[in-house]
């Protein structure tokens, strides 16, 4: 999942481009339509991708805003 293609953007920009995916994503799970993002199309073969990309989206946004939670865990011995 996330290959960091957000990261970087300002909030406004994810919140806005996370907004369109979960447009398109409603578009296609409710309406079984096919929908375009900047002259990209997407339809119910693209759901999971849709998701993926708001999943992207939203980590992006958590990080850019600070309230992504980071977990490192220490391994000690074999």
């Amino acid at each position: 999942m996330a290959r960091g293609d957000f990261v970087g953007l300002p909030v406004a920009t994810l919140n806005s481009l996370r907004d369109k995916y979960v447009a398109c994503l409603e578009a296609i799970a409710v309406a079984g339509a096919s929908y375009s993002i900047a002259g990209r199309s997407f339809s119910r073969a693209n759901l999971s991708e849709v998701r993926e990309i708001i999943a992207e989206l939203t980590l992006a946004i958590e990080n850019a805003s600070g309230t992504r939670i980071r977990t490192t865990y220490a391994k000690f011995g074999p």
